[in-house]
């Protein structure tokens, strides 16, 4: 997977937040995908990817800009370090953002398309 395809997943990231598009941003996950946030248990496949999306954006995301910093080639997986910020407005509560790093793991698929297989998350300060 080159750079420049990690950084259309950003973008697409990127654009799904925007649009608030959870099913859009569970497309970018394979089938038995895996999806890790904070606070929630782990999210597999596309069915449960979408709903914690979904919650992500009910919850008041309403932008989110990712830096991948470091990729790396694992045989045929790319793993992806970054960074990103999150900007939550919640609903009658002050706006807030949030920084945090992530790591994704990207997977080639069948069809020969590269989807994300894990997918971690967490904030650099505390809750």
């Amino acid at each position: 997977m080159t750079v420049a395809e990690v950084d259309a997943v950003a973008q697409a990231f990127h654009d799904g937040v925007a649009n608030q598009d959870a099913a859009a941003l569970a497309s970018l996950y394979a089938e038995d995908g895996k999806f890790l946030p904070p606070g929630i248990g782990p999210c597999e496949g596309p069915v449960e990817i979408q709903a914690a999306m979904q919650q992500l954006l009910d919850m008041g995301a309403r932008s989110l800009d990712v830096e991948p910093v470091e990729v790396r080639e694992a045989g045929d997986l790319t793993i992806e370090y970054g960074r990103y910020t999150l900007g939550i407005e919640p609903e009658g509560a002050e706006p807030v953002t949030q920084v945090g790093k992530y790591v994704v793991v990207h997977e080639p698929q069948a069809d020969g398309s590269t989807r994300i297989a894990n997918d971690m998350f967490n904030a650099n300060t505390p809750d």
